[in-house]
């Protein structure tokens, strides 16, 4: 399947994006990619969705892709809580330029959801404290926890993740993926984070949907990537995209 290199100018950056060949849907599906890569890591994914009859966008975040400017390599060289501060900023910074992209979308009477993987799925669960205009959330194997492992003493933006606003989430409809035996990322801050927001959604437990493969790891078990992938499509059908 073809997919278009194009770009969308939003507050003045210029965000470098593929989109797949068709753009008159109702609908579109913002996919966000880890670290260390680009938005050609998506292309796959991009592909499961047009198969499925979904119009998507993947763009590079910041510093990544047709963006690098050198901030990676500056981050592989600090120690490691300088260089997770750093990933975080990258997280905020993604965030926000998420929720234009929304305000883009949504001014052409669409419905958007946004899925992330790893760090892009740090960024869907940042977007959440910010905004929540998104008709569906999914994050893949991210830590809505945004604190840095082993410290006491954390920054504004290690306690800016929704798992320290579980009453501020609802009635957000989520769908979150989480590795049982992720060695990257902890999985036991999904855990707590469905655990903290699911008494709000006790009354629309619809619009609640949180997946655990015990067995996976980060890199996920190929058949729970792909059963993954059929509950997500299946989701965005219910949902009406």
């Amino acid at each position: 399947m073809t997919q278009i290199r194009t770009s969308y100018l939003l507050n003045g950056v210029s965000v470098p994006a593929l989109s797949c060949s068709r753009g008159i849907d109702k609908s579109v599906i913002i996919n966000l990619h880890g670290l260390d890569v680009s938005k050609e890591v998506n292309i796959t994914d991009m592909n499961r969705l047009e198969s499925a009859g979904f119009w998507s966008v993947t763009i590079d975040a910041p510093h990544h892709g047709e963006r690098d400017d050198g901030y990676l390599e500056i981050m592989r060289k600090a120690n490691r809580r300088e260089a997770y501060l750093m990933l975080l900023s990258i997280i905020q910074q993604e965030a926000a330029e998420v929720a234009d992209f929304i305000h883009f979308f949504k001014s052409q009477n669409k419905k958007v959801a946004v899925s992330g993987i790893s760090m892009g799925a740090y960024a869907t669960y940042a977007l959440m404290m910010i905004n929540r205009e998104a008709d569906l959330f999914a994050p893949f194997m991210g830590n809505p926890d945004f604190r840095y492992k082993g410290s006491n003493v954390f920054s504004m933006l290690e306690t800016s993740g929704p798992i320290d606003s579980p009453d501020k989430i609802f009635p957000a409809n989520l769908f979150i993926v989480n590795a049982g035996s992720d060695d990257i990322v902890d999985p036991d801050g999904a855990r707590r984070f469905y655990k903290a927001i699911k008494p709000y959604y006790s009354e629309s437990l619809e619009k609640l949907q949180y997946l655990e493969y015990p067995e996976s790891g980060h890199l996920m078990r190929p058949e729970d990537w792909f059963n993954a992938w059929d509950a997500f499509i299946e989701r965005l059908r219910r949902d009406g995209f």
